[in-house]
């Protein structure tokens, strides 16, 4: 399984760990810019890690986040970055999205050694709030040889999800804002508000407390189990385009979960498909399952 760290720990793992990448894995809807901040600031020694270059735009361009597939692509990508298949990669952001669990999920999809992927607790406010250095520019850093094999269990397409509201065997989680899940407007256009028949809504901020530190696991194991979420069944998170649902894949990792995965395309991808001839009754249905 892979681990949360805290600054102290990563500090520790900066200066005694060999093979060791720490990568700043910061996403933003918006204007803000992950990478120019990066540049501006960042912990020492750490790399920037470009989750949007890991991205197909060519199924839909209205489906942005859709992960590409290709194994030399991929390879290539995160050899680039000085990476071997044996690094432990240390994950951290600096973004309300807490992109580092999408950053690790990928990680994990394509391959890496799951015990060797590490998440800052906090992100980069919990490590200037330690007093970690810190510094500016780009690093330089040489390429290095990476294999990647892509890992479809950690996955779940379009079809699989319509075969399982036909006929359940996984459970999905929303972890989208509870608004968005009940019917509320959803912030890209053309696509149609409500969430998956069935679904669980558990919004992503509901793990984390005031400061952005993850609330102790047995806390998030009684409010999943508080919303009837059975944590022996398989689990399918979901989210608005599969950037925050990984907070969730992240957690049942580290509660040793022993089957989850990701919809990809999410409420992006579903929200833009017809209809099912008997989707539209089980919406109108009383909302349940939301914390």
């Amino acid at each position: 399984m892979p681990w949360l760290i805290n600054a102290a720990q990563l500090d520790k793992f900066r200066k005694s760990q060999k093979n060791v990448m720490i990568l700043d894995a910061s996403f933003h809807h918006g204007e803000r810019n992950a990478k120019q901040e990066f540049l501006e600031k960042h912990i020492i020694d750490a790399h920037f890690f470009d989750i949007d270059a890991f991205s197909d735009p060519a199924p839909d361009a209205s489906h942005p986040h859709m992960l590409i597939h290709d194994e030399k692509r991929v390879s290539e990508l995160i050899g680039n970055l000085g990476i071997r298949n044996d690094y432990k990669i240390i994950l951290y952001d600096n973004s309300e999205l807490h992109t580092a669990c999408r950053a690790l999920w990928m990680f994990k999809l394509f391959g890496h050694n799951p015990h060797l992927l590490y998440v800052l607790d906090g992100g980069f406010k919990a490590w200037e709030k330690f007093g970690g250095k810190t510094e500016a520019g780009q690093p330089s850093t040489a390429a290095k040889t990476y294999t990647a094999h892509f890992e479809p269990a950690f996955l779940r397409t379009l079809t699989q999800i319509k075969t399982n509201l036909a006929a359940p065997t996984e459970q999905v989680i929303d972890l989208r804002h509870a608004v968005r899940y009940s019917g509320g407007p959803e912030p890209r256009p053309g696509i149609r508000s409500g969430h998956i028949p069935g679904s669980f809504c558990f919004p992503s901020i509901t793990v984390f407390d005031k400061e952005g530190y993850f609330l102790p696991l047995e806390k998030i194991r009684k409010k999943l189990i508080d919303i009837g979420v059975d944590l022996n069944a398989p689990i399918i998170t979901s989210c608005g385009s599969g950037m925050t649902a990984p907070i969730l894949n992240f957690v049942l990792d580290l509660i040793n979960h022993p089957q989850h995965a990701l919809y990809n395309g999410s409420w992006t991808e579903w929200g833009t498909e017809k209809l099912f001839a008997d989707e539209k009754s089980l919406m109108e249905r009383p909302i349940e399952n939301c914390i």
